[in-house]
C-alpha cells in the first residue's frame, strides 16, 4: 500500500449507524425512563398461495433490567395489506391483540418518536399496527413474541409484489444475533421471475409452481422493507418488466428479467463441450495454488452429465493436452482424467496465447452442441506472445463460433483487465480467487451456474414507437437453466410494445415475444431501476477507462452519476459506507467511543460518527465539543452545516476530513468487537484501493490498475457494479428532491451555504410534528434523523435539531417555508 491518507473512515459512526439496525417490531416499556428492549433474534415465515399471503413472525427481546417490566408490543401493518385475521402469542401462549386503524395509531406512533427521540416509525405514519401488552417480562431475561396474519399480495396483470415492514430505527432493533425471511411462494400457474430490489436472496425452485425464497443474516444491517416480485406465466421461459420514468419528456428506465421454466421440453436441453485448462507455472507452486486447482479441475470432472464430452489441457512453456480432442464424459474416463490430474507438476514460464489457441482448436464441427472454455491461471503471460492487446486479438479472431471462455485468476499476480476483457468478449464471465480464498468453492458456485445452458446469443428489442439504448451488460450473457438474467436500461417512447427475445438452442433460433407497456409517466414505486441502472453504468464506464486511459469526459460522466446517486468510486471515495454487521447484544451494552482526529474546518469539531444522524437520543459525533476549545456543549447544526458546506472544499472536504482517523483507529481500539473491527478494516481497504486507482490514473500509470493486486482489487469492485441487482446504503440520499449528504452524522443539503437563510426546529417538538401534519411528505426528510439540514420550496433552510431550536411554529410560518420561491 503506497500511502494511508488521513481522508478515510466511513466508520466508527457508521458502526453506530449499524448498531441502529432496523428492524421490527417494537417491545416498548411503560417505564419512560427505559428506550424500547434490545431485540436478539427476527425470523419471518411466509407462505404465498395465489396471492394469500400468510405472514408469521418470531421475535426475541432482552430485558437487561434487574426488574419485572411490563410493555407494549407494537407492529406496523404493511402499507395497503388487507389484513383479514391476526394471531399474537407470548412464549407460545396466545394472547389477544389489538388491530389499531390509522387514526389512532398514528398518535401511538408519534408517541413513540417523541419518546425515544428516533424519527424511524414515521415512515409508518397514516398506516395501521397491531399492538398487545406484555407482562411480567422477568428480570435479565428473554422474551419471545409470536406474530401472524393473512393478507393479500398486491397484482398487477400477472406481477405479484409482496412487502414486510422493515425500515424502522430505533434502539429497540439496536442489535442483533439473527435475522432471517423464508417464503415460500405456491401458485396454480408457473412462478417465473423472482426478484428482490431490497435483499440479496437465495431462489430454490422445487417446481414451476412451487418456489423457496431465503435471505439470511447474521447481526443483519436492516435498513428497508423487504421487498419481493415475482411473476406468474407459463411460457418456456419467462419475462418481466419493472418501469420507472419520472419525467415522461425523458428517457425512462426499464429492468427485465429473464428465466427458464425448472421443467424445461427436451428441446432446450443441449449437450455440452468443455475443455479445462490449468496453468501450471512454477509460481502455481505458491501458497498450495496448485493442489488448490487440482480439487477444482476434480470437481469439475465429477460435475460432467451422461452425454457431455471434455478435454484437459495444462500450460505452462508448452502446451500439453490429456489425450487428443473431447473425450465422452464415462466413469472410466473421467477417473483416468483424475488421475493425469493428480501427477501435474508446477514449473516454467506462462504460454497463455498458446493455451488459448490449443484450447479453440478442440471445438468440433457439431453446431448442435454448446462449447466451453474453463480457463484457470495465477499470472500473466511470459511466453511467446506477451502482449495482452495482441492475444485478445488472436483469440477473438480464432473464436468465430462463439465459444464462451470463463477465466479464472488465481492469486494477485494476474491481469485483471485482460481476463475481464476475455470474459466480455466471449460473453462470458471472469472468478477472482484471492490468497486464503478456497479455489473449489468458487469454481462450484461458478460450475453450478453455467452447467446446463437454455439459450444462447440472446437479443432482446421492443417494437412499434418504444426502444432501448445504455442496455448493461452490453453484451447479453447466455440463459441457464435454474438462473435468472437481469437486465437495466433506458427506453423511449411509450405504448403497448411486444418485446421480442432471440437465442439459439443448438443449430436452432428461437423467439419469444412478450406484450408489455412503456409508460408515459410513472410514480416513485420503482425507482429503484434508476438507480441500480446508474450503478452498472458506472461498472460500465469504469472498465472503459480501466482498459483504455483516463478520458476527461468518461470521468466527468462518473463523478456526475457517483455524486447523484451516492456511488462510490476512485473519483468518489468519501462516499464509501462498510456493509457489515451491528455488534451483537450484551448483557452490558458497551458505550460509544468517538475518536476526533486532528485538523478541524474552521473550528468545526470532526469527532466520532453516528451515520444515523443522531437519532435514539444519540447527539450527532460531527457536533461534539472539540478538545482544547473549551467547553462541554455540542455544537449547533447551523453552526456545524455553515463551516462544513463553507470551508475549502464544502461538503466532499467535510466528510473526507471526518472520515479520516476512523479507519487508522479502530484496530487498535479495544472497544470494538472483531466483527466492527473486519468491518472497519475491509471498508478501510475498498478505501485505500480507491485512493491509489484515483492517483495511477491521475498519473497514467494504465497498468498499475489493470495487473497485480491493485487490478484484482478493482477488478472485484467493477464486478459487483456491473452486476448490481439490489438497492445499497448510501452517504447520499435524495429526499424531496434534495440531495443531502451525511457528514458526522448530520445531513446536510448541498445547496445550504453560510449566507443561507433557516429556521431552526428542535426534534420531537410541537413545531415538529405540525409540520409533519401540515406537510405529511416531509416525514421522508426527518427520517433521516434528528440533525439535518433541508433547503424548502421556498429557498429557507428547514434545521432540525435536536439539542436546540424553536419548539412552536405558526401554521403561517409553516406554510410561508413550502410556498415555492418565485
Amino acid at each position: 500500500m503506497r500511502r494511508c491518507l488521513p481522508v478515510l473512515a466511513v466508520l466508527a459512526g457508521l458502526l453506530a449507524t449499524a448498531g441502529l439496525a432496523r428492524a421490527h417490531g417494537l417491545l416498548i416499556p411503560e417505564e419512560k425512563s427505559l428506550p424500547p428492549l434490545a431485540m436478539l433474534n427476527h425470523k419471518v415465515s411466509i407462505t404465498i398461495e395465489d396471492q394469500v399471503a400468510v405472514t408469521k413472525v418470531e421475535q426475541t427481546f432482552r430485558n437487561h433490567t434487574d426488574r419485572n417490566l411490563e410493555a407494549t408490543y407494537v407492529f406496523p401493518v404493511p402499507k395497503g395489506a388487507a389484513v383479514d385475521k391476526f394471531r399474537m402469542a407470548v412464549n407460545g401462549a396466545d394472547v389477544k391483540g389489538e388491530l389499531v386503524e390509522a387514526d389512532k395509531a398514528r398518535q401511538i406512533y408519534t408517541s413513540i418518536v417523541r419518546r425515544t427521540q428516533d424519527p424511524g416509525l414515521l415512515e409508518y405514519l397514516g398506516d395501521r399496527l397491531f399492538q398487545l401488552k406484555v407482562f411480567p417480562i422477568a428480570p435479565r431475561s428473554d422474551q419471545k413474541v409470536t406474530l401472524s396474519y393473512t393478507s393479500v399480495a398486491d397484482r398487477a396483470a400477472d406481477l405479484v409484489e409482496y412487502v414486510y415492514p422493515l425500515k424502522t430505527d430505533g434502539k429497540a432493533t439496536a442489535t442483533l444475533e439473527t435475522f432471517g425471511i423464508e417464503a415460500v411462494i405456491k401458485s396454480q400457474h408457473a412462478v417465473q421471475n423472482v426478484y428482490s430490489p431490497t435483499h440479496a436472496i437465495a431462489v430454490k425452485r422445487q417446481s414451476d409452481k412451487q418456489v423457496t425464497v431465503v435471505f439470511e443474516r447474521s447481526q443483519g444491517l436492516l435498513d428497508k422493507d423487504f421487498q419481493l416480485f415475482y411473476q406468474l406465466g407459463d411460457k418456456d421461459v419467462g419475462l418481466t418488466a419493472l418501469t420507472h420514468r419520472p419525467i415522461s419528456t425523458e428517457p425512462g428506465y426499464f429492468l427485465l428479467m429473464v428465466t427458464p421454466k425448472v421443467e424445461m421440453k427436451k428441446e432446450f436441453q443441449v449437450p455440452r463441450d468443455m475443455v479445462l485448462v490449468l496453468d501450471t507455472s512454477g509460481s502455481m507452486r505458491e501458497n498450495g495454488k496448485l493442489d488448490q486447482a487440482k480439487k477444482a479441475l476434480n470437481y469439475c470432472l465429477n460435475s460432467l452429465d451422461k452425454g457431455d464430452r471434455f478435454a484437459l489441457l495444462n500450460f505452462a512453456t508448452t502446451v500439453n493436452r490429456y489425450r487428443d480432442g473431447l473425450l465422452d464424459a464415462s466413469s472410466e474416463q473421467v477417473d483416468q482424467a483424475k488421475k493425469w490430474v493428480a501427477n501435474l507438476d508446477a514449473v516454467g514460464g506462462t504460454a497463455i496465447n498458446d493455451a488459448l489457441a490449443a484450447a479453440l482448436e478442440l471445438r468440433s464441427k457439431d453446431e448442435g452442441r454448446t462449447f466451453t472454455i474453463v480457463f484457470f491461471t495465477d499470472g500473466q503471460p511470459t511466453i511467446g506472445e506477451t502482449n495482452i492487446d495482441k492475444i485478445l486479438k488472436n483469440t477473438f479472431a480464432k473464436n468465430t463460433t462463439s465459444t464462451r471462455i470463463f477465466p479464472f485468476g488465481v492469486g494477485d499476480d494476474v491481469n485483471a483487465s485482460f481476463l475481464d476483457q476475455l470474459a466480455e468478449g466471449t460473453r462470458a464471465a471472469s472468478t477472482y480467487v484471492r490468497p486464503q480464498e478456497d479455489i473449489e468453492v468458487k469454481v462450484s458456485a461458478l460450475y453450478s451456474k453455467i452447467s446446463h445452458p437454455v439459450l444462447a446469443n440472446l437479443k432482446i428489442a421492443p417494437t412499434n414507437e418504444v426502444s432501448f439504448s445504455e442496455v448493461y451488460p452490453a453484451q447479453l450473457p447466455d440463459l441457464f437453466h435454474g438462473q435468472q438474467l437481469i437486465v437495466f436500461g433506458r427506453f423511449t417512447g411509450k405504448g403497448a410494445s411486444a418485446l421480442r427475445l432471440t437465442g439459439t438452442v443448438g443449430k436452432e433460433t428461437k423467439e419469444f415475444a412478450y406484450d408489455l407497456n412503456f409508460p408515459d409517466k410513472t410514480n416513485d414505486a420503482h425507482g429503484f431501476v434508476e438507480e441500480i441502472w446508474a450503478r452498472r453504468k458506472v461498472g460500465y464506464l469504469l472498465d472503459q477507462i480501466r482498459a483504455n486511459g483516463e478520458k476527461p469526459e468518461l470521468k466527468n460522466e462518473v463523478i456526475a452519476l457517483a455524486k447523484k446517486y451516492g456511488i462510490t468510486t476512485p473519483y468518489t471515495s468519501w462516499l464509501i459506507v462498510p456493509d457489515g454487521p451491528a455488534p451483537v447484544v450484551t448483557q452490558h451494552p458497551k458505550k460509544p467511543h468517538p475518536a476526533t482526529p486532528p485538523g478541524p474546518l474552521g473550528g468545526v469539531g470532526f469527532g466520532g460518527g453516528g451515520f444515523n444522524g443522531g437519532s435514539g437520543g444519540v447527539t450527532a459525533a460531527g457536533l461534539a465539543p472539540q478538545d482544547g476549545k473549551g467547553g462541554t456543549k455540542p455544537q449547533s447544526v447551523a453552526t456545524y452545516a455553515q463551516a462544513v458546506n463553507g470551508a475549502t472544499g464544502g461538503q466532499m472536504a467535510g466528510r473526507a476530513q471526518f472520515e479520516s482517523g476512523k479507519f487508522l483507529a479502530a484496530p487498535k481500539d479495544p472497544g470494538k468487537d472483531d466483527a466492527e473491527r473486519k468491518t472497519l478494516q475491509s471498508a478501510a481497504d475498498k478505501f485505500y484501493a480507491y485512493e491509489n486507482v484515483r492517483e495511477a490514473l491521475a498519473k497514467r500509470k494504465q497498468s498499475e490498475v489493470q495487473a497485480g493486486k491493485l487490478g484484482v482489487d478493482l477488478a472485484v469492485q467493477m464486478n459487483c457494479l456491473r452486476n448490481q441487482s439490489q438497492v445499497e446504503f448510501t452517504a447520499l440520499r435524495q429526499v424531496n428532491g434534495r440531495n443531502c449528504l451525511e457528514v458526522g452524522g448530520v445531513w446536510i443539503d448541498e445547496s445550504f451555504t453560510p449566507k443561507t437563510e433557516f429556521v431552526t426546529v428542535k426534534a420531537q417538538s410541537d413545531a415538529y410534528f405540525r409540520i409533519l401534519e401540515l406537510q405529511p411528505k416531509v416525514k421522508e426528510v426527518f427520517r433521516l434523523g434528528n440533525y439535518l439540514v433541508w433547503l424548502t420550496p421556498s429557498g429557507k433552510a428547514l434545521i432540525v435539531d435536536a439539542g436546540e431550536g424553536k419548539e412552536k411554529l405558526s401554521d403561517d410560518e409553516i406554510k410561508t417555508l413550502f410556498v415555492a420561491k418565485k
